[in-house]
């Protein structure tokens, strides 16, 4: 586990891995990115946010812990997501209780967290918040994509509903149209593209589209989840950004998702 580690500029831990009920992982990485690279510096920004924002008494009584940035390997998503995979089982063998958050970097990188948690909670199921489904099977050849994320989720068994969505490529349309709209009462991964905001707000993406949803929406969304075992947000740039306002964004949902679901 610590092989794949650096644990330069990370939060500070108020108890150790066994204790905790968040752990933080940092994926500088897209080397998938087709439109606007700088996904990477999302981990670095997210957690600069993180401490600057006001938090209230009780975000302090949560126990989280940082255990750095994943090392990846650049231009190559297959090696980045298998030591990410090796990371974070590790991880979950030490503290099984505790929920993986993946800050990133770009969205290929929810599958191996999603995969780690299928294995121990079969029934696992994931909100995604996005502007685009990532359902494509392949993109400009390649078959593991931000832009085929989703599809590779969907073939481990996964239940998928999605939030958000606004433009659906015609090859992505008839598994989009199979996916269920409603989620059960079964564990539940959320995973946050920052682009499901629009662009007005959160400026700062690799994949802008505009006509997005506010914080408001998804907040008020993110707050009926009542089982959740882990969650992602991605896509944040803080090369594309105005006034670091989707880094801010990213780390508010943060601090709310660890406050309803601690």
């Amino acid at each position: 586990m610590e092989l794949y580690l650096d644990k330069n500029l990370i939060l500070e831990s108020h108890c150790n891995l066994e204790d905790a009920e968040f752990l933080v992982l940092g994926v500088p990485f897209d080397s998938t990115t087709t439109y606007r690279p700088g996904t990477r510096f999302g981990p670095l920004w997210i957690r600069k946010e993180l401490l600057e924002l006001e938090k209230p008494e009780e975000f302090f009584r949560r126990r989280i812990v940082d255990v750095g940035n994943l090392v990846p390997v650049p231009g190559n998503l297959r090696e980045t997501n298998s030591r990410l995979e090796e990371v974070l089982s590790a991880a979950i063998q030490r503290n099984p209780k505790s929920k993986p958050v993946i800050l990133g970097g770009e969205h290929s990188l929810s599958y191996p967290a999603i995969k780690v948690l299928k294995s121990m909670h079969p029934n696992l199921q994931v909100l995604h918040f996005d502007a685009h489904p990532d359902l494509m099977d392949t993109y400009l050849g390649e078959k593991w994509s931000h832009a085929t994320v989703m599809r590779r989720i969907y073939e481990l068994g996964v239940r998928i509903v999605q939030v958000g969505v606004r433009v659906v490529e015609e090859s992505e349309k008839k598994l989009y149209k199979k996916l269920p709209r409603k989620l059960s009462n079964d564990p539940v991964y959320i995973s946050i593209d920052m682009d499901v905001f629009d662009p007005s707000l959160c400026p700062g993406v690799g994949n802008p589209e505009p006509g997005g949803l506010s914080l408001e929406d998804v907040l008020k969304e993110i707050s009926k989840i009542r089982n959740m075992v882990g969650f992602d947000i991605v896509e944040t740039n803080p090369l594309f950004d105005s006034g670091d306002i989707t880094s801010i964004t990213a780390a508010k949902i943060f601090i709310s998702l660890v406050l309803s679901h601690g």
